[in-house]
């Protein structure tokens, strides 16, 4: 019996074991793997250190728990870089899972949220924009109006950072930070093409390819899963900002890897048997 045969009768238990193997150990004991910066990566962040202090920047969450390990990382990151440039943010959710994760993400960047003497001045959580798309357009005309209450329930007209901010024309840049609708198109068409306002966004991996085509025209940049909030992080090292990238990036890239190895030696096994047959 040939090595490719003896493969192929392997107990498929086997190889999920070995694969379990190979995710766990990196996050036991990190390697260190190399990463790569993808262009889109490089210019959100770019686009990020245009900012210049007091400018207003919308911060939308709309994913859910199910996108977490791969977009609350993307969240706390563009939060913490914004707060480094000196921004004002403003930060809502299309999707009612959003809000609490903005509430946690606050925590771990500014130690506080709704208790830091920074919030209302420097950054706020406006909560759940209800309506999708239609709520997208309500806050492009008059946000205020839109959102009346943040997360907390404090009225909107009492927080100072909302005062000079009416409509989508004070909105010197918008971040979404999506997995799903709404999301890129509707802000691209609600306020982007009618305000002008420049736009980055984060989504996850597997939606990355549909977003791919609006860079760099009408996206100005784009962080891409996982691999593009490792990216983020290692460009933000110069802020002293301590990511948590480098255990899953090493786990992905070997897990990847070995269902590479597996491909190539069933696509072999396949010729080298039919080669054999023919001859």
């Amino acid at each position: 019996m040939s090595f490719f045969d003896k493969l192929e009768k392997v107990d498929v238990r086997y190889i999920y074991v070995l694969l379990f193997i190979i995710v766990a150990l990196p996050l036991l004991r990190p390697i260190g793997m190399p990463i790569s910066m993808s262009p889109m990566t490089v210019a959100f962040y770019d686009t990020v250190e245009k900012v210049k202090p007091g400018d207003v920047v919308i911060v939308s969450v709309d994913w859910s728990a199910a996108s977490q390990p791969e977009q609350y990382p993307q969240t706390k990151a563009v939060i913490a870089h914004l707060s480094a440039k000196g921004a004002k943010i403003i930060c809502l959710g299309f999707w009612a899972d959003g809000p609490p994760f903005i509430d946690r993400a606050l925590k771990e960047v500014f130690g506080k949220s709704k208790d830091d003497p920074r919030y209302g001045t420097d950054f706020v959580n406006l909560g759940y924009v209800p309506n999708g798309e239609i709520g997208m357009a309500a806050i492009g005309k008059d946000i205020q109006a839109t959102c009346t209450k943040d997360y907390y329930g404090t009225a909107t007209s009492a927080i100072p950072i909302m005062k000079d901010v009416k409509s989508g024309k004070d909105f010197k840049l918008v971040v979404s930070l999506a997995s799903g609708t709404p999301g890129v198109p509707e802000w691209l068409r609600q306020i982007q093409a009618q305000y002008g306002v420049t736009f980055l966004t984060g989504v996850t991996a597997v939606s990355a390819p549909g977003v791919r085509q609006y860079f760099p025209l009408q996206v100005a940049g784009v962080l891409e899963g996982l691999a593009g909030a490792a990216e983020y992080e290692v460009l933000l090292v110069r802020y002293g900002y301590k990511g948590t990238l480098a255990p899953p990036m090493d786990s992905q890239s070997l897990s990847h890897l070995l269902v590479v190895v597996f491909i190539v030696l069933g696509n072999v096994g396949f010729v080298l048997r039919k080669y054999g047959k023919a001859k």
